[in-house]
């Protein structure tokens, strides 16, 4: 999954940033975030188009917002190798293949 950025500048004001998420229990999760964070924000829901959920969010906000963002994001992440065996194996390999270049390198001296 490539992350893309979710947030723009607001269309028609220059006060506002606009982060949107296409799906609800994303921008559910983002919406607490806010509330816990006492920031105010307009919420829009497009019913017509692609069903996107919409916050403005004015820019005095913006940076603690963005940092809600990504948190957001962070927790609905996949994770890169899911299986916890592939994982670790891959882990010992490089630890492996580091090791044997770090020997081959003090030998070769």
């Amino acid at each position: 999954m490539i992350c893309t950025i979710n947030f723009q500048e607001h269309p028609t004001n220059r006060n506002l940033k606009v982060f949107f998420f296409s799906k609800a229990e994303h921008a559910s999760y983002f919406e607490s975030l806010l509330n816990e964070n006492s920031i105010e924000y307009e919420k829009q829901i497009d019913f017509e188009g692609d069903q996107r959920i919409y916050y403005g969010i004015h820019i005095s906000n913006f940076k603690v917002a963005k940092r809600l963002n990504y948190l957001t994001i962070g927790a609905f992440r996949s994770k890169c190798i899911p299986d916890l065996f592939f994982r670790y194996f891959l882990i010992v390999l490089s630890i492996l293949v580091l090791g044997l270049a770090i020997a081959g390198a003090l030998i070769s001296e």
